[in-house]
């Protein structure tokens, strides 16, 4: 067969091919359709990347805090806690899915860097006063009481987002 003859019978079924399998790949483009996300994911997507590498993020009343960044990597262990001294918090992990906050101003005398946790309760290593994780007959900050419990924040915990409000 000569050239110009293979290519009058060989180049039209090439151009039917290349249009065949043209066709195929977007039929099947159109039938992939993505699944919508939650407006609870979008907003976790979203907080993640604003948090970035700093770990946490404050904004208006509430801070979000990425619990895989290595400074909150404790908190994988249940009644480890973190005392994150920039956002004013004590970060408790009390079991497996609660997650606690609360102020880390002393309500003795206002120190906010020498806290020890056991049997539930934070210790100031300042005077050694303990006081409580539970609600009710809060000790407020800088207070001179040396009893109560410290004041607890709100906290939301969705994935490896934790949400902590102080209002």
């Amino acid at each position: 067969m000569k050239r110009e003859e293979f290519l009058k019978k060989s180049c039209p079924i090439m151009v039917l091919s290349i249009l065949a399998t043209a066709e195929m790949m977007i039929s099947c483009q159109d039938s992939i359709t993505e699944e919508p996300i939650s407006k609870e994911e979008s907003e976790y997507l979203t907080r993640l990347k604003d948090i970035g590498t700093k770990g946490y993020l404050q904004e208006q009343a509430n801070v979000y805090i990425n619990m895989k960044h290595d400074t909150y990597y404790p908190l994988s262990t249940v009644n480890n806690f973190v005392n994150d001294q920039i956002n004013g918090i004590l970060i408790l992990r009390k079991d497996a899915s609660t997650i606690l906050a609360f102020d880390n101003c002393c309500p003795h005398l206002g120190s906010r860097d020498q806290w020890s946790y056991k049997s539930s309760k934070f210790t100031c290593a300042n005077h050694g006063n303990s006081f409580g994780i539970n609600t009710g007959q809060i000790a407020n900050c800088n207070s001179n009481t040396n009893f109560g419990n410290l004041k607890a924040y709100k906290t939301t915990l969705y994935k490896d987002l934790l949400t902590i409000n102080f209002s």
